[in-house]
């Protein structure tokens, strides 16, 4: 017996059609031009309102859960159709919502549409598929052209070439050439607790990146702000200005008992605190690193933690640990 996918459209370009391109009505209307994909062992889900990508929102990253929740036990591995441009941000979501993961979420997406020639979308999909159906991998992962990438470990690195997704801090989980080939000892270990799925995001945050001559009339924005927390964008291995009026700012973050969070502006690398000196005081002042993390990783973790109506002092501490497999 074939093992069963459940494929769910949230929307994005693989699955538009016409001119000009707006979202297909069913499987049936997406894969009329593809008989490839008719006998596929997959049942599909549309999303009640398709939404570019550039629209998502942790209330559809809850809903996407809620639906995983409830078909779990149905389905053998499960294939999001995806936008490109936060396919990343969902895939790192999911990570965190969904508990305890025994069995294969891939998100695929394509640079240009399942209806148009010279489409990626038809390989994309078609792996994706293969995958999920195949392959007990039990992580939320991206698949995009020749390479399975761990969810919360991916990047969009290029709006349109067809290698567009890279995990810039983690070895890919899979190779796809003639053959698919796993890489076993780069996936997480299956849970021996029972799935489950969190239902609580906290967005209340705001990603504050630092660059020269920045405004300190800013600062105070923000501290008179109901934000919940920050992530800080800053140079390199996480340095920062050293001016005492943005000292005086984190002081007052630290007093207020917002969490912040440190990640680099570099794609690769990690933030490294007292590497440098301008990175020294951060330590003092409560500023928790981020380690390799991706920033969309480190958004939607904080997203979490902060909807888990967890302390100042918790969210210090578990940031920094690995909850699915998103740092090192």
């Amino acid at each position: 017996m074939k093992n069963r996918i459940l494929l769910i459209n949230t929307g994005g370009t693989i699955g538009m059609i016409g001119e000009p391109l707006q979202p297909s009505k069913d499987w049936k209307e997406i894969t009329k031009n593809h008989p490839i994909l008719w006998d596929f062992p997959v049942d599909y889900y549309q999303m009640e309102n398709l939404v570019d990508s550039s629209d998502m929102n942790p209330d559809i990253w809850l809903e996407i859960a809620k639906i995983l929740k409830k078909e779990y036990e149905n389905y053998d591995g499960f294939v999001i159709l995806h936008g490109t441009d936060t396919m990343s941000y969902t895939a790192s979501a999911l990570s965190f919502l969904c508990k305890n993961l025994s069995k294969p979420i891939i998100l695929t997406g394509s640079q240009v549409p399942l209806a148009k020639p010279r489409s990626d979308a038809l390989q994309n999909l078609i792996t994706a598929i293969q995958i999920a159906s195949q392959y007990k991998i039990p992580e939320v992962c991206i698949l995009f052209r020749d390479n399975l990438l761990r969810g919360n470990r991916s990047k969009k690195i290029d709006a349109t070439n067809y290698f567009g997704f890279s995990s810039p801090n983690y070895p890919v989980l899979g190779e796809i050439g003639a053959e698919i080939k796993i890489s076993w000892d780069k996936i997480l270990s299956f849970p021996k607790e029972k799935f489950q799925v969190e239902e609580n995001l906290c967005s209340d945050i705001i990603v504050l990146e630092i660059f020269p001559g920045m405004n300190i009339e800013f600062y105070n924005t923000i501290l008179n702000s109901s934000i919940k927390g920050i992530i800080l964008k800053t140079f390199g291995n996480g340095n920062a200005p050293t001016s005492l009026c943005f000292l005086e700012f984190l002081k007052e973050l630290q007093k207020k008992k917002i969490p912040v969070i440190n990640v680099t502006q570099c794609i690769r690398g990690s933030v490294e605190h007292g590497k440098y000196a301008a990175s020294y005081n951060l330590i003092s002042l409560g500023v928790i690193s981020s380690k390799d993390m991706t920033t969309e990783a480190s958004i939607t973790k904080l997203m979490y933690l902060l909807g888990k109506n967890y302390s100042y002092e918790q969210i210090q501490e578990i940031f920094q640990k690995n909850l699915a497999g998103e740092i090192s």
